[in-house]
């Protein structure tokens, strides 16, 4: 995928503050970040050292400890390939190598640019603690309520970039990824803008 994405791409997926992993539309893994690295090391999750190119289903199914857990996000997630739901998320009681049953939550969303056109999708997991006997889970294997079920394409202005909302409200881009996609985001600069405003620090930049 290093080949597919361009350099700002990764550098915004390598600084993302969570583990995140990038499946195509066929759910092939394509990227996993620094973050997601050391996450299935830290917890074991798997003995795999190259993910790239593998089925997404391999990361989880040697872990997720019940079989009908498995087998409801294997369809939904299914579902999020077809662009038929926008997010999917869902908590499951996951096996650990190295700290032994936990419950944690999986996100999966789109990987929104202008820059790369073909259909991607983050994968992230959050640990939410230690299971318990008899804890009763929230969520456990549902497509977001609060996301209506998507139009193959987000309505997006072709000037200002801001995304018009199931409520036909224009807001910017950073308040749908933080309010829809739960994203945060730290402020940088791209050097074609640094050439733009800054000219007297464009000699920086090689290209």
């Amino acid at each position: 995928m290093s080949k597919c994405l361009s350099s700002s791409i990764i550098h915004s997926l390598e600084y993302l503050p969570h583990n995140a992993v990038v499946i195509n539309s066929q759910g092939v893994i394509q990227f996993t970040n620094r973050k997601w690295k050391a996450f299935s090391h830290e917890y074991g999750l798997s003995p795999h050292k190259q993910w790239i190119g593998a089925y997404y289903s391999e990361l989880l199914q040697d872990v997720i400890i019940d079989s009908d857990q498995w087998a409801k996000l294997y369809d939904s997630v299914k579902i999020i390939l077809r662009r038929e739901q926008q997010i999917y998320t869902s908590e499951f009681i996951i096996q650990t190598a190295y700290k032994g049953t936990r419950i944690f939550r999986l996100e999966i969303y789109p990987l929104l640019s202008d820059y790369y056109l073909e259909a991607a999708f983050i994968i992230s997991l959050y640990d939410l603690g230690v299971f318990i006997e008899g804890t009763k889970m929230s969520g456990i294997t549902s497509i977001c309520s609060t996301c209506q079920p998507t139009q193959e394409l987000i309505p997006i202005c072709a000037s200002c970039k801001s995304i018009r909302n199931s409520k036909d409200e224009w807001i910017n881009i950073e308040h749908f990824l933080k309010h829809q996609l739960s994203l945060q985001f730290t402020h940088d600069i791209c050097p074609d803008c640094v050439r733009q405003l800054y000219p007297q620090y464009a000699r920086a930049f090689k290209n």
